[in-house]
């Protein structure tokens, strides 16, 4: 592996206080060769993978500003406000408001929210006695149509001055969407299960490739809708689905890749766990004009079998599961429903290795594998995978 490099200057000026950005300092040509590099170590320690190529990594056309989405803990001390992330292993909140990696707007957006929070005195939670009201501020930003998005996450439904906060966060330049979410658990869970559209508009709209996409508080986008773009259209091309084949796309959020292979298949059924995603990708078919998607909510484990027994064959299976990978009940569905091919995508080299392991042993051979970089400066990589019976 290689030695990296002495990191330069981090241009970002929450560092070091902020760690979130592990490869921040370092030329972003080495970041790539440094994501490979982890790739590579995660398959060595499978047989099955060892002897795979794995191709240098796709890059992100920009470095920074890139991201359109920031989850912030709201925290009153003696310093005052801070909108920030916790440090790891800790609950002190470190103030990341002006994050370089933050897309422009976003970063426009916080510093008038803060002033909005600070003008009418909302008073944030407080883990140890559970009292105050304000947990979260989240902001998300749509690159096609540059309108962002308030959400506030509080402790319950009660928020002191509402209307008033709501008229202010409205006038913000840019804001087009201003949600409540109520989240009573202890924890560092950010969203709970109730949304409260505070404004007309409740959703923002980003745009992929052909594809419109709304969506809601709480449900799950790539963080880089240019690196995504080339992903999704990767995946499709991988999967190649022809005219008379079916597909089942698990774990598949809102729908992207689903909505994509149902641009070249017979059929797409999208399972997904989250209510909000599901709802978002039905919505997401009559706004598109689709005629070939289905969704259908509930656990993978649980909805595939069933589903494979509808339908007459599944020909291609695409996963893009959540960090800790596929576990075993839902690999052994996959399996039992038989597809041709299998396009993974991963967001865990670990744990994509040890998926791919498993299904290399179970009749599945890994016949491709590419790396991209969704998150500059991060640590993360992301990849699709090609597999075939």
């Amino acid at each position: 592996m290689r030695r990296p490099s002495p990191p330069q200057a981090a241009p970002c000026p929450h560092y070091p206080d902020c760690v979130g950005c592990g490869l921040i300092g370092r030329p972003y040509g080495e970041q790539l060769r440094c994501k490979r590099d982890r790739v590579i170590a995660a398959f060595a320690g499978v047989p099955a993978l060892a002897a795979l190529d794995v191709p240098e990594v796709i890059g992100s056309p920009h470095a920074f500003g890139y991201r359109n989405q920031a989850k912030l803990v709201a925290r009153r001390t003696r310093s005052g406000l801070l909108l920030g992330i916790y440090r790891p292993g800790t609950h002190q909140v470190v103030d990341i408001r002006r994050c370089p990696v933050h897309h422009p707007l976003i970063t426009q957006v916080i510093e008038a929210v803060a002033a909005v929070i600070e003008r009418y005195h909302v008073q944030t939670y407080d883990e140890r006695t559970r009292a105050g009201a304000l947990r979260y501020v989240v902001v998300r930003v749509s690159t096609w149509t540059k309108a962002a998005q308030v959400i506030l996450v509080t402790r319950d439904g009660v928020l002191a001055r509402r209307r008033e906060i709501v008229r202010a966060l409205s006038g913000i330049r840019g804001v087009r969407s201003v949600v409540q979410n109520i989240n009573p658990d202890p924890g560092n869970v950010i969203f709970g299960s109730e949304s409260v559209g505070l404004t007309r508009e409740t959703a923002l709209v980003e745009r992929l490739d052909f594809l419109k996409l709304k969506t809601h508080a709480g449900t799950f986008l790539q963080a880089n809708i240019p690196v995504a773009r080339k992903l999704y259209r990767l995946a499709l091309d991988w999967a190649a689905p022809a005219a008379t084949e079916v597909c089942v796309d698990l774990y598949c959020g809102v729908g992207v890749l689903a909505f994509y292979l149902a641009s070249a298949a017979q059929l797409v059924v999208g399972i997904e766990e989250s209510p909000i995603a599901v709802a978002d990708a039905k919505g997401n078919v009559r706004l598109n004009g689709v005629h070939n998607a289905r969704f259908e909510c509930g656990r993978v484990a649980d909805v595939l079998p069933a589903v494979a027994q509808r339908l007459p064959r599944i020909d291609i299976v695409t996963v893009n599961p959540p960090r800790k990978g596929i576990d075993e009940t839902t690999r052994a569905a996959i399996v039992a429903a038989a597809p041709q091919r299998m396009v993974y995508v991963s967001c865990e080299p670990a744990t994509l290795a040890r998926d791919l392991g498993w299904c290399a042993q179970h009749g599945y051979r890994t016949q491709r594998i590419q790396p991209f970089d969704m998150l500059p400066q991060t640590e993360h990589v992301e990849c699709v995978a090609l597999l075939a019976r």
